[in-house]
C-alpha cells in the first residue's frame, strides 16, 4: 500500500497533465490488477517464484526510480533496502510456510 501511495503522490505532483495521469492514476492501478491476479497468496492464476520475484522487481524498482528522480535518491536508496529486506523475508517465510 505504501508503494502505491508513493507512486500516486509523486505521479500527481510531480508531473505536468498528461503524464501525471498517466504515471500517478493509471501506473498504480496497473499495479493493483498485477499483483490481484499473479501475485496474491489465494489468487487462482499465482505465478511461480521466479516470477513474483520478476514481478516484485519491476513494481518496486519503478516506484524507486521514481523516488531517486523526483524526490531525492537518499529516500529511494532507504526505500529500496527497506523494500529488499521485507521480500527477502516474506520469501522465506513462504519457504518454511510451505514445507510444513
Amino acid at each position: 500500500m505504501f508503494t502505491l501511495i508513493l507512486i500516486i503522490i509523486v505521479g500527481l505532483t510531480k508531473y505536468s497533465v498528461p503524464i501525471n495521469i498517466l504515471v500517478g492514476i493509471i501506473l498504480p492501478v496497473v499495479f493493483i490488477l498485477i499483483w490481484t491476479l499473479f501475485m496474491a497468496p489465494h489468487s487462482m492464476d499465482r505465478v511461480s517464484l521466479p516470477y513474483r520475484i520478476l514481478i516484485e522487481i519491476l513494481i518496486f524498482g519503478s516506484c524507486c526510480y521514481l523516488i531517486c528522480l523526483n524526490l531525492a535518491s537518499k529516500w529511494g536508496t532507504i526505500y529500496i533496502i527497506v523494500v529488499m529486506a521485507n521480500a527477502i523475508l516474506s520469501h522465506i517465510g513462504d519457504a518454511i510456510y510451505d514445507q510444513v
